[in-house]
C-alpha cells in the first residue's frame, strides 16, 4: 500500500510540475535564446532530482566526471528508464543534446519545450536518410559545444537485460571525429523501464574513460565499449 502511494504521489508531482513549469517557461522561450531556454529547463530537472529523493527516497551520484573530455563528445549511454533523460541535464555540468524520437515533439507542453531546446530529433523513416539527418544534426550540436547523448540499444531496457549495443553511436563519433564516452547506471533498479519509482535506493552513474581515438574499424571500438560497459554494469548490479 505504501509503495503504491509513493509511486503515484511521485507520478502526480512529476506530471503536474512538468506541465505547470512548461506553461510558465514557454512564453519566455522566444526571448531567452538557446542557452537561456536550456537553463530554464534545467531548473525543473534539478527540482525533479531533489523531489525524487524526498518523495521516493531515491538519491543519485555521478562517478568519473574526470573522464569527461574538455572538447565536445558523444556519450554512449545505457537507457533503462525515463530518469536519465531528465536527471542528466541536472547532473552533468556540460550542455546535453539527446538524440530522441521526433514523435516526442508532439506531446503537449513537454514536447513543445523539447522542441525549443534544440536537440537532435530522429525520424524513423528511411534508415539511410535518418542516419544522414542525425549525423548532420549531431555535427551541428557538437560544433556548438554540446555533449550528444546516444542510447545505442535504441530503446529502454530492463536493468538486468543483456547489453546489446548497436554500432551507430561509435560510427557517429568516428564520422564527426569526436571522442566517444561510455556511461552506465543502475536507474532501472529503482525507476523501471515501464513504470514509476516506488522504493528507496541510490542511483549510481559511472562515466568510463573515452574510447581510443582510432576509428579504423568501428566494430572493434563498439565491441570494446560493450566489454567495458558490461564490466561496470556487473559491478553496480
Amino acid at each position: 500500500m505504501h509503495r503504491t502511494f509513493v509511486k503515484w504521489l511521485f507520478a502526480t508531482y512529476l506530471l503536474g510540475s512538468g506541465t505547470v513549469w512548461s506553461i510558465l517557461i514557454l512564453p519566455l522561450f522566444p526571448f531567452a535564446g538557446r542557452r537561456g531556454r536550456y537553463w530554464l529547463a534545467k531548473q525543473w530537472c534539478r527540482g525533479m532530482v531533489k523531489m525524487m529523493r524526498v518523495i521516493t527516497g531515491v538519491s543519485c551520484s555521478v562517478e568519473g566526471l574526470e573522464n569527461l573530455p574538455n572538447e565536445p563528445f558523444i556519450m554512449l549511454c545505457r537507457h533503462e528508464s525515463t530518469w536519465e533523460t531528465l536527471a542528466f541535464m541536472a547532473l552533468f555540468p556540460r550542455r546535453i543534446s539527446f538524440v530522441f524520437k521526433s514523435d516526442l515533439k508532439r506531446i503537449p507542453f513537454f514536447g513543445w519545450v523539447l522542441k525549443g531546446l534544440d536537440m537532435v530529433s530522429l525520424d524513423r523513416g528511411s534508415p539511410r536518410q535518418a542516419h544522414q539527418a542525425v549525423t548532420r544534426e549531431c555535427a551541428e550540436k557538437l560544433a556548438l559545444g554540446d555533449v550528444v547523448v546516444i542510447f545505442p540499444e535504441g530503446t529502454r531496457v530492463a536493468h538486468d537485460a543483456p547489453l546489446k549495443l548497436a554500432s551507430g553511436g561509435v560510427r557517429l563519433a568516428c564520422s564527426t571525429q569526436v571522442p566517444a564516452v561510455p556511461v552506465v547506471h543502475n536507474a532501472g533498479k529503482y525507476w523501471p523501464a515501464k513504470g514509476w519509482p516506488d522504493q528507496p535506493g541510490h542511483i549510481r552513474v559511472i562515466v568510463l574513460p573515452p574510447l581510443p581515438a582510432d576509428c579504423v574499424v568501428p566494430q572493434e571500438l563498439n565491441r570494446l565499449a560493450q566489454e567495458r560497459m558490461e564490466k561496470e554494469l556487473a559491478r553496480i548490479a
